[in-house]
């Protein structure tokens, strides 16, 4: 389908009446969101010896956890040929699996790099073809071949992407962008394309995300979509955007991005990745910087971090027609682990943001995910 703005409404509209919980039909009612939490940290956590406690201390399975707390989709990332276990195909079998077994949505995150995607890095797997054509057929193949693993073992999943955070592009550098350039866009076009062919050969009721970086930022998110349009990606079925205070701002400049998408290019939007602190201790190698990551009104606090919650969730159901649709927390269960001498061994830089505490008990924000 060619996802242009005259026939965008209808796209997003069949979206929404295919997705399995009904949702009302005026924004402003309260409504459930497909909110989610990015557990692909969780067997290194369990690796090292962390637990998962509910809010009043019983020790609980971490999946049996979000079940628990209404979290509707459980997002697991996959490197193409990673060093380590983290990130495999294998372990996202393993992960995916689990969710399925508690009834929780798949969204399978294809990074198509064999480390780290994101605004600074979109490095090609090694041995991936450097040409245009030969390249559009590796990512053809890879992505159908990926993808029917999760179908074997009875895991096929709800949602896709079709790449990590790639404003920038991705399969750099023949997949780069970094201006209008006709040539860079072309070749974007026909890679991610061949990437979405290939999703909906082997899933076709599966959900595409265009995931897109710039939460903040309205002005490029508008101009990323027009161009989108004029060179003719079409390829997706909803926008999802990265939003973390410290490099995007205050919630206004997400208000305004989430408008664009929803308003002018009446696209379905997700929050597709954000995380806030919940106290300020800091564990050393924190992502979320406490000194750069302030909102105004929103107290580095569990109950700071719960409002948080709440005022996305305000955005998104705020939004026209329904077309938002949720909220992904990135990592929430990353949690630190001790020895019982205190010695860390396990800390991804995540512990002063996630949805549990140090403890690995359940904070008030990961019951608010339970937006019903």
């Amino acid at each position: 389908m060619i996802l242009s703005r005259r026939g965008l409404f209808a796209s997003a509209a069949a979206l929404l009446t295919s997705l399995a919980t009904p949702l009302s039909v005026h924004a402003s009612q309260l409504r459930s969101l497909r909110n989610a939490l990015d557990i692909s940290w969780l067997p290194d956590v369990e690796a090292a010896g962390g637990l998962f406690f509910t809010d009043n201390g019983k020790r609980i399975d971490a999946v049996a956890l979000l079940k628990l707390s209404g979290v509707k989709v459980g997002r697991i990332r996959v490197f193409v040929k990673p060093a380590s276990k983290s990130g495999s195909l294998e372990t996202a079998l393993v992960l995916a699996k689990r969710l399925k077994s508690h009834g929780i949505e798949i969204c399978i995150d294809l990074h198509y790099s064999d480390t780290w995607a994101d605004p600074s890095h979109q490095t090609s797997p090694a041995g991936w073809p450097s040409e245009i054509e030969s390249l559009e057929k590796q990512i053809q193949k890879y992505t159908q071949e990926t993808l029917q693993e999760f179908v074997k073992v009875g895991t096929p999943p709800q949602w896709v992407q079709i790449g990590n955070e790639i404003a920038g592009g991705f399969l750099w550098p023949l997949g780069k962008i970094s201006t209008g350039d006709s040539s860079q866009w072309e070749n974007f076009v026909r890679l991610h394309n061949a990437g979405t062919k290939a999703l909906r050969s082997v899933l076709p009721r599966a959900k595409s995300i265009l995931h897109l970086e710039c939460g903040g930022d309205y002005q490029r998110v508008r101009w990323w979509l027009q161009n989108a349009e004029k060179f003719g990606l079409d390829s997706y079925d909803v926008v999802g955007l990265s939003y973390y205070s410290q490099w995007h701002g205050g919630l206004l400049g997400l208000s305004k991005t989430m408008h664009v998408v929803t308003s002018e290019f009446m696209m379905p939007v997700i929050i597709a990745e954000t995380a806030y602190p919940w106290t300020r201790q800091r564990f050393g190698d924190d992502v979320i910087d406490i000194d750069k990551a302030a909102l105004p009104g929103y107290s580095f606090s569990p109950q700071g971090q719960r409002k948080y919650v709440a005022s996305l969730e305000n955005l998104l159901r705020k939004q026209p027609h329904n077309l938002g649709l949720g909220m992904w927390w990135w990592e929430g269960f990353a949690r630190i682990v001790r020895t019982p001498e205190g010695t860390i061994t396990w800390n991804a830089g995540m512990a002063n943001s996630t949805l549990v505490d140090i403890s690995g008990k359940a904070l008030p924000a990961l019951a608010a995910l339970n937006a019903q």
